[in-house]
């Protein structure tokens, strides 16, 4: 009890610290400029905010749903006279992909004020400041601070010159930054990616809108690879409960998509509120937390092949048996959990731009949209979830159960050597490349194959009779295997090249340029943006992962087609990693110019850096893909 209250203690304080660290971000001070305003004229009232090094705040006038920084004044000597100035904004994507007004390092604002007939001497105003500071991964909480100015009217009669209001830009101090050439664009309150204005359109017309859109998204999203794998999980693990009951039955599927739902919305938020919107890409491709997907899937392979006793303690498969086999509601969780971390990184671009917005302080529309699409995503798996139950119901469905809870078994192997590289490519070992992973793959689809057809049993299996739906069964697995074989010498497998860890296997950034799968790639930001200023193309940045099943799939099936190719000899061709730990700089640098850190994310840009539009997401229609980077030129 005592160590649940810390965790609880310990989530409370990382959820509290992102709100109160705001306060520490941003200084001000305000100061009267003439200093020696006389009454009735005309002066400004000019707020200096300093803001932390890699932090920014908003300019004053934003898109729908931005903070812009704004400004009350209460206090009897002075009167307002106008809207507040500020110099000329830097204009860049936010965390949601929406280009905004920020300013960084000092900036000088300034309100036109007059000083109200005859008033003399010592006087302060209050100024309350709103505003809110964001970084490259995350957004403070908005802050409110009060600023107290002082200052003293000087007596005489009112001067000409400052008769009228006074609107120029203030003053900057010596800690301002001046925006570049390239980031002073007026903004338009559109994203330049499409799917952030699906997601905006949707937010303007109300949260029903908003969340009809989100189940969409989730149900879109079930086609992509990364939910293949929990398809056999799935079945087989309720297979084990189908003698305990039509009640019990029906109680762990509902307890299985309530594990869906609620860890995937809660993880992912309250992950994103704790670590920035990187948090979830960063636990999804995490080494540890795949090698423990990659244990779990070969723990209920063996359980399907009835060896607990030959390669588990005693003590631990009890107690599996008894939380997750007999009734316990820890195990239909548990699955839940599995099935989240498996399915973040396919879940771009809707996800990774709901969880964008929670980091920006937006709550209410990404807890919504993400209840939404995680249901989405669990009502398939729900008539899953009951699916052994009915298959135990069929006649002389005993010997067929088992077998097909052996058969589940080698393609939980399966998924299990996917997560295995997965941890191996995040801690870039280098060991799984891709012969070896589709060796794997290949021996176990043979072992399995022949299981089907018979030739081979396990010790506690008798003799049976193989009819003909399970000779075919056994037929198409060795083909399966066969191709795996052929994949290793070059032909592409397809779909099934999603799960394949990239060839050649990714080390570091070094500048240099590769050529792999027809493409030219140049695997470094900088040379890639020299590259184009040389010969005037624009460029094509891949945001890509090691651990991206969609990031494979684009790579394997899309960019090989000829239309395509013949595209991209038009572009300079730059290839980022940014999911690894030694990718923190890339990363960094994508949430820059995209907003998001999901994989994958493409980038058209003009040679001088100015995006042009941005693509998140698999893209299964060529003419769809063909028109996204017409736009590039």
């Amino acid at each position: 009890m005592a160590s649940r209250f810390r965790l609880w203690l310990l989530g409370i304080f990382m959820l509290l610290s992102v709100f109160v660290a705001a306060q520490d971000v941003v200084t001000w001070k305000g100061e009267l400029r003439p200093a020696d305003a006389r009454p009735g004229e005309h002066a400004q009232l000019v707020l200096t905010a300093k803001i932390e090094e890699t932090y920014y705040i908003y300019s004053l006038k934003q898109p729908e749903g931005g903070l812009p920084t704004s400004f009350e004044v209460s206090g009897g000597p002075l009167e307002v006279v106008g809207d507040p100035i500020e110099p000329k904004p830097a204009m860049k994507p936010d965390l949601v992909g929406v280009v905004r007004g920020t300013h960084a390092g000092e900036v000088a604002f300034a309100i036109p004020v007059r000083i109200v007939e005859s008033t003399t001497g010592k006087q302060r105003v209050t100024v309350i400041a709103s505003n809110q500071a964001c970084d490259a991964t995350t957004c403070l909480a908005p802050a409110y601070p009060e600023i107290v100015v002082e200052f003293d009217v000087a007596e005489g009669q009112a001067r000409p010159e400052f008769a009228s209001p006074i609107t120029s830009v203030p003053e900057q101090p010596a800690g301002y930054i001046a925006p570049t050439d390239t980031e002073t664009a007026p903004p338009s309150g559109e994203p330049v990616d499409e799917t952030q204005a699906a997601i905006q359109t949707a937010r303007e017309g109300g949260l029903w809108s908003y969340v009809l859109l989100a189940f969409l998204a989730g149900l879109a999203a079930l086609i992509t690879p990364c939910v293949f794998p929990m398809i056999p999980v799935t079945v087989s693990f309720f297979s084990k409960s189908t003698q305990e009951g039509k009640k019990v039955n029906y109680r762990d599927a509902l307890l299985y998509c309530f594990g869906i739902i609620a860890t995937f919305t809660m993880l992912g938020l309250i992950v994103t509120l704790a670590f920035g919107s990187t948090g979830v890409q960063d636990l999804a491709t995490n080494g540890w937390v795949n090698l423990f997907v990659f244990a779990l899937f070969v723990f209920l392979a063996l359980n399907l092949f009835g060896l607990f006793e030959l390669t588990l303690p005693s003590g631990l498969v009890n107690k599996a048996n008894q939380g997750a086999m007999k009734g316990g509601i820890w195990g239909p969780l548990l699955m839940g959990l599995t099935f989240s971390l498996t399915t973040f990184t396919c879940t771009v671009p809707f996800v990774g731009t709901l969880l964008a917005a929670a980091a920006g302080g937006d709550l209410l529309y990404p807890t919504f949209g993400m209840m939404a699409f995680s249901s989405a995503f669990a009502i398939p798996f729900f008539l899953l979830a009951l699916f052994p139950q009915y298959l135990a119901k069929m006649p002389k469905s005993g010997g067929w159960l088992s077998v097909v809870k052996a058969f589940m078994g080698f393609l939980e192997l399966v998924a299990a050597v996917k997560f295995l590289s997965s941890a191996d490519l995040a801690f870039n070992l280098g060991l799984i490349t891709r012969g070896v992973f589709l060796s794997l793959w290949a021996t176990i689809l043979f072992i399995g194959g022949l299981y089907m057809l018979g030739w081979l049993l396990f010790p506690h299996q008798g003799e049976a009779k193989i009819g003909w739906v399970r000779r075919g069964f056994g037929l198409a697995t060795v083909a399966a295997a066969v191709l795996c074989l052929a994949g290793i010498q070059g032909r592409s497998l397809g779909l099934f090249e999603s799960f394949a860890p990239p060839d050649p296997y990714p080390g570091r950034s070094t500048g240099a340029t590769a050529a792999h799968g027809g493409i030219k790639w140049i695997d470094d930001y900088e040379a890639g943006r020299k590259e184009a200023a040389a010969t005037g193309k624009p460029l094509f940045i891949n945001f890509t992962g090691v651990n991206c099943s969609n990031c494979r799939w684009m790579e394997r099936n899309m960019f090989t087609r000829e239309p395509v190719l013949k595209e991209f000899d038009k572009f300079v061709m730059v290839e980022l990693y940014t999911d690894r730990p030694i990718d923190k700089e890339r990363q960094k640098l994508q949430k820059e110019i995209t907003g998001v850190t999901l994989n994958p994310t493409y980038v058209l840009m003009k040679p001088d850096g100015t995006v042009v539009k941005i693509h998140q997401g698999l893209e299964q229609s060529e003419e769809r893909f063909l028109a996204f980077l017409a736009q590039g030129m």
